[in-house]
């Protein structure tokens, strides 16, 4: 106490770091002067007392236990009437501020001075109470369900395991990003594999489902708030909630679920800090520039896989009396976990359908989305929302390329149909790879590389209203293709907004 010279820190900006820290110490310092004041009262000090008492009342105008002690300072000085005045005051303010009114041990002091009968404290040992953390201990669990009846994903799912329990070497967090089409099922491998490492991250798993539209700022208050840590003490600027989230996650281990990212910017707030956490991120885009992530492909289902699925949702005996349609029914859904399921969730509802009789109806590639939805699900729902995730120049591309005849196409295909130099073509066609929403295809014999959509992207594409033929032309793509300058397209609206990455497009073409 002697060597305690002004405000902690005083000359150092507190960011949210030092300020808990800074708040601790101040408070133990005061809890340390309350004890020495009891002992110099004990001890009969009470004139000497006075000045000191007088500064802490003052500068703690709603602080019970140094008002107490200069109240009794004042009355073993012989000064009853400023004591009094001392506790009128203190109540009036408690009153006015706090609605509440002087506690039991203030009004039986109160009592002795008016009576007389006041004794100086006597000399008794006070522990201090050990040092509060700033935040409290709670271990949230917010990953959705996992559920039963998951298949398959046993390369990813040795992948996830290795570089999630072993994969950081230094004081970086673990971080795993699972890049996938819609409806590929990265949002329940993902859950799956948290839960099965819940035993390793036993201060928490959160979970936060993103997409173009999300805010860190929100997020963060919801991490925040699971945590326990009071609203009031919620930051109200993004930098303070991310250092603080990094505070309270850099000594402990949690794991965060990240679903359907969209920026690596709003990553970076969200990410935990500590060595000993680790994240999943979903995401059906490049996610370029998060640094230090192990990137998991997860694409369709091998066709077992998918027969397994059926089997599951659907009946096992149904499924393997007739072991060919159940083969051909998981490649008329591309092999998609969410088709596949949507499949045998119509089964399921029709016990007396044959499998083949599925098949018959989804051969008719008119009807094919059609046949997939149910009261649950709804593949075309997924690709449109993937659709509309693009810039509106894309969207224009992504419709003209579903068009070529065949299962795929070449660069030189693309530019043709784009009425475009081949340089100019890789743009686009890079920009719906990134998306997820095409895929490299084996080359031809004579070399050149190859892509495909995925049937079911490519037949909601050709269904939306929009026909691929027409002149729909955006005025910024009539630009690009009179001057060969890079697609920069501007959004229309906020999902396009969201969805745009231009400062990507040089590394994709690249």
């Amino acid at each position: 106490m002697g060597l305690w010279r002004g405000a902690m820190l005083a000359d150092v900006h507190l960011g949210p770091l030092l300020q808990p820290i800074v708040t601790r110490v101040e408070g133990d310092r005061l809890r340390l002067r309350e004890q020495t004041i009891d002992v110099a009262l004990g001890l009969g000090e009470h004139r000497d007392l006075l000045p000191e008492l007088e500064l802490l009342a003052a500068t703690n105008p709603l602080h019970e236990g140094f008002h107490a002690q200069l109240m009794t300072a004042l009355g073993g000085a012989g000064d009853r009437s400023r004591a009094l005045t001392v506790f009128t005051e203190l109540r009036d303010r408690m009153v006015a501020q706090l609605g509440l009114d002087p506690s039991a041990r203030l009004v039986e002091l109160q009592r002795q001075i008016i009576e007389g009968t006041l004794e100086p404290a006597p000399l008794v040992r006070v522990e201090a109470p050990p040092p509060a953390d700033p935040f409290r201990t709670i271990a949230p669990a917010q990953l959705p369900p996992d559920s039963e009846d998951f298949v398959g994903r046993r390369s990813e799912h040795r992948e996830l395991a290795a570089h999630v329990r072993h994969g950081s070497a230094g004081n970086a967090p673990r971080v795993v990003v699972l890049k996938g089409a819609a409806g590929a099922g990265k949002t329940m491998l993902a859950t799956h594999m948290g839960h099965e490492l819940r035993p390793e991250f036993p201060d928490g798993q959160l979970f936060a489902a993103l997409g173009p539209a999300a805010d860190p700022f929100d997020v963060l208050e919801h991490f925040l708030l699971a945590f326990g840590i009071p609203r009031s003490q919620v930051p109200d600027t993004l930098s303070e909630r991310t250092g603080l989230y990094r505070s309270w996650t850099s000594g402990r281990r949690v794991l965060v679920v990240l679903d359907d990212a969209v920026h690596a910017e709003t990553l970076r707030h969200l990410i935990p800090a500590g060595r000993a956490c680790a994240a999943l991120v979903t995401t059906r885009v490049g996610l370029q520039g998060l640094e230090g992530a192990r990137r998991v492909g997860v694409g369709p289902l091998p066709v077992a896989d998918g027969v397994h699925l059926l089997r599951q949702v659907a009946g096992d005996s149904r499924v393997t009396e007739e072991p060919g349609a159940a083969n051909e029914l998981v490649r008329l859904c591309d092999n998609l976990p969410l088709a596949i399921r949507a499949a045998a969730e119509k089964l399921a509802a029709r016990p007396s359908w044959r499998v083949v009789e599925l098949v018959d109806r989804m051969r008719d590639r008119d009807q094919r989305l059609q046949e997939l939805v149910t009261r649950r699900l709804d593949p075309s729902a997924s690709f449109e929302d993937a659709y509309l995730r693009l810039a509106p120049a894309y969207r224009w591309a992504f419709r003209r390329l579903c068009a070529i005849d065949g299962p795929d196409f070449t660069m030189q295909d693309a530019a043709r149909v784009l009425g475009t130099g081949l340089a100019d073509a890789e743009c686009p066609v890079a920009e719906l790879d990134d998306a997820s929403l095409l895929t490299v295809a084996e080359p031809r014999p004579d070399g050149r590389a190859t892509y495909r959509f995925p049937e079911l992207v490519r037949l909601h594409a050709l269904l939306r209203h929009e026909p691929a033929h027409a002149v729909d032309v955006p005025a910024d793509v009539r630009q690009w293709t009179s001057h060969g300058a890079r697609w920069n397209a501007p959004a229309s609206d906020d999902a396009t907004r969201q969805a745009t990455r231009s400062p990507t497009h040089a590394s994709h073409v690249a």
